[in-house]
């Protein structure tokens, strides 16, 4: 009997405590309660600097994808969209070296991407026919080799403190505007805009870069200034000046007839000034060396009216700079990170 009340006692189920929370029990539920959520909490805590690592390498692994992409892109594909041309812009990346002085890709692209628009839009070529992929390559190649030399410009221009300021740089501008007697917001938008798909600001700067290349052409030539110099005095000194020219002149166009280029109206377009110069000659009379916009001019007045002067000229071109960058480009200092076939 002792043994059957033991098993019957040992078979009922244990007291459940109960759920009411009171004042001795409180305690022990808050316990509870924290005891569940520490699980959430620990483990995130713990991880976080894991969290922010990985993060970290997401972050640095898309931009490592998005600059190959780019750089894949830029020199291998030399994509040449309006897009990457902004990216440049933006990005000073280099699409060649010369002497040390980076060409920067957006001045590259600006100009050839300038041919191509002509060429499609006011030509009406197709850039896929086997014509348009040579013109293409052409371009290419003219371009690319326009932007080394304005780079190499830009060096000397540094070293030897050259600079071109903005107001020179408007007021070419401004004589272009006029010379088309239109408005410049008429000139931006129906040339520049429709012939060269520029803006008004990327034209200030091919403007400049053309500029700082005249500027240093003619700082750097001693020789040409001399030799000027030498041909104005033998003029002045009674030597026959048709003979001077045909032999010493470097204008092909008018050498052949002793310089002479006709009568030109006053209100003719001169580039070069030597107009304005000739009315200040008395007939006969010999010019001082004249800077014009492309070499050096020795004139002499051979008749002038109101209306028209008559002169004959002699000119001599510029050759120290392009003396100057063939030795660079023979040296081997040029260094181009885009593959362009030579002309």
């Amino acid at each position: 009997m002792k043994k059957l009340t033991a098993k019957f006692k040992k078979a009922q189920p244990p007291e459940e405590k109960s759920s009411r929370i009171t004042n001795e029990t409180v305690a022990e539920h808050r316990e509870q309660i924290l005891a569940g959520g520490r699980k959430f909490k620990y483990p995130v805590q713990y991880a976080k600097h894991k969290l922010v690592l990985n993060s970290l390498l997401i972050a640095f692994g898309a931009i490592v994808l998005l600059f190959v992409l780019c750089w894949y892109l830029l020199y291998f594909a030399q994509v040449n969209t309006k897009f990457m041309y902004r990216l440049t812009q933006l990005v000073p990346v280099p699409v060649a070296n010369v002497d040390g002085e980076d060409v920067r890709y957006s001045e590259y692209l600006k100009k050839y991407r300038s041919d191509i628009f002509s060429l499609v839009q006011q030509e009406q070529i197709n850039l896929k026919s086997a014509d348009g992929k040579r013109q293409s390559e052409y371009y290419k190649r003219r371009e690319l080799d326009a932007a080394i030399k304005e780079a190499y410009a830009a060096k000397l221009a540094r070293e030897l403190k050259i600079t071109v300021s903005r107001a020179e740089v408007d007021e070419f501008i401004t004589k272009t505007v006029n010379s088309k007697s239109i408005s410049l917001e008429a000139y931006e938008k129906t040339v520049l805009r429709n012939f060269y798909d520029w803006s008004l600001d990327e034209y200030r700067g091919v403007v400049k870069a053309r500029l700082i290349t005249q500027k240093v052409s003619f700082a750097i030539d001693d020789a040409a200034l001399a030799r000027t110099k030498s041909l104005a005095a033998q003029a002045k000194g009674g030597a026959d000046f048709a003979k001077l020219a045909a032999e010493n002149s470097d204008d092909l166009a008018t050498k052949g007839n002793g310089g002479d280029v006709g009568g030109l109206p006053l209100d003719n377009q001169d580039p070069n000034r030597l107009i304005v110069a000739a009315q200040k000659l008395e007939k006969g009379q010999v010019s001082d060396p004249i800077q014009g916009s492309d070499g050096y001019y020795v004139i002499k007045l051979i008749e002038k009216s109101d209306t028209a002067v008559h002169y004959a000229q002699i000119k001599v071109n510029l050759t120290e700079f392009d003396k100057r960058f063939e030795a660079v480009k023979n040296d081997k200092k040029i260094k181009e990170h885009i593959k362009v076939e030579q002309l």
